[in-house]
């Protein structure tokens, strides 16, 4: 019987992204044959957990395209272990470790416990959690949040570093971080000897944050101007002004920026400072460019599921990085059958941040209205491009008699 080595992620969190951050690393060796029984144990042994008042859940990645795979049973061990197989190293397919505690322990006194009669039946009353009653406060999500107070709960650590730099420059003061880790969070001021403190941890090792302790009064002089002038970081102010951005049609230029900030939070920002505290807001709202390429292979699986016959296609470069990707929707597939024998192909430039250019190609219905038939995003317009965009084409519309092409006169599409 082989044995296998496994990687073990632990003291981590899965984000938004469904990546698990943050984490430390272990390993263990089981046999291939293990059960789930045995498999709980060696991890639990390894890592020094009770399992008698933990609950141990594993998960891990097989491929970009899907969730993350919880192990819970026998079957889902074995299926772990036959994709194992095919790739025996440590650092292949890791296992993701979270613990959490077991807070569903019942207690029974006396007084509420009664023997049931022939045709009665007693409802046992049961104390609430502590844990449970920590859950029941509202979980505080964005970074917005003015009014801080104890037995607040936010919703990770995250939300609750932003809310408090957008505190202190609301309040004009300045801290600094004296514990931070996947479980607390405290904060004290910059100034020596000043009783102002703010600390929150975890609530039972999840995500999920409480504010413990919170010491609001300052007992230093906020008025000093070597105390009270600081670096605005661009994600501090972009926080802040985030909210101006809710209607698409508002236009908020970094001038704009200036001014509110000067008037509102007395903040003088440079022309360049609030260009960047832009740049920060729309990411906030919208994301960030490089991490949505991660997004493609995804949003490609969703089209073909949910457009049956529709011809997508995402090609990488050397290096795996992003070059072409092209997109036919099976709608627009069935309909090229009633359509003109004349179609339209021309290219755009797109301004976003890293550039690129999206081809596109349509022809004209029965009605003599525009019907869209394809398009795709490449690096520029040049021969391998334009072949690659026809090929793909091609593939999904086939070629028809007579059929007419007309176009800006590329010389890459001549050729």
């Amino acid at each position: 019987m082989s044995k296998i080595p496994i990687m073990l992620k632990l003291n981590g969190n899965w984000d938004h992204y469904d990546i698990f951050r943050d984490f430390e690393v272990d390993a263990i060796v089981v046999d291939e044959n293990a059960s789930y029984e045995i498999l709980i144990s060696t991890i639990a042994e390894q890592l020094s957990i009770d399992t008698s008042d933990k609950i141990v859940e594993i998960k891990y990645i097989v491929n970009d395209n899907c969730p993350p795979m919880e192990i819970r049973n026998d079957m889902g061990v074995r299926v772990y272990m036959e994709t194992k197989k095919e790739n025996k190293n440590l650092g292949s397919y890791p296992l993701c470790i979270s613990v959490r505690d077991f807070n569903m322990q019942l207690a029974i006194t006396n007084d509420s416990t009664s023997a049931c009669s022939s045709g009665s039946l007693n409802l046992l009353e049961f104390p609430s959690s502590p844990a449970i009653e920590e859950y029941q406060s509202e979980i505080i999500t964005e970074s917005t949040q003015t009014y801080i107070e104890e037995g607040q709960v936010y919703q990770d650590k995250q939300v609750v570093a932003a809310v408090m730099k957008n505190f202190s420059v609301m309040h004009k003061f300045q801290f600094r971080v004296k514990r931070s880790s996947h479980r607390s969070y405290w904060l004290i001021c910059v100034a020596e000897n000043c009783k102002w403190h703010f600390k929150a941890t975890s609530i039972n090792e999840s995500a999920m944050f409480k504010i413990r302790s919170f010491s609001r009064q300052h007992t230093c002089s906020l008025m000093d101007e070597t105390f009270i002038q600081r670096k605005r970081t661009a994600a501090v102010v972009g926080s802040i002004i985030v909210p101006k951005y809710c209607n698409p049609k508002a236009v908020y230029t970094p001038k704009d920026i200036q001014t509110d900030m000067l008037s509102e939070h007395g903040l003088n920002l440079s022309y360049m400072q609030a260009w960047r505290a832009n740049e920060k807001a729309l990411q906030f709202l919208r994301g960030n460019s490089s991490d949505s390429y991660n997004k493609l292979p995804k949003y490609f699986y969703i089209l073909e599921k949910t457009y049956p016959g529709s011809v997508v296609k995402l090609k990488k470069a050397a290096d795996d990085c992003f070059l072409y990707a092209f997109v036919a929707l099976c709608t627009s597939i069935s309909g090229w059958q009633h359509c003109r024998l004349v179609i339209v192909v021309d290219g755009t430039f797109l301004k976003s941040a890293y550039r690129g250019i999206m081809l596109t190609t349509s022809t004209m219905d029965a009605t003599g209205t525009i019907f869209p038939l394809a398009y795709a995003v490449v690096d520029s317009e040049n021969d391998a491009s334009w072949k690659w965009f026809f090929e793909q084409f091609k593939e999904a519309y086939g070629e028809r008699p007579s059929m007419c092409v007309v176009s800006d006169k590329n010389e890459s599409i001549l050729k």
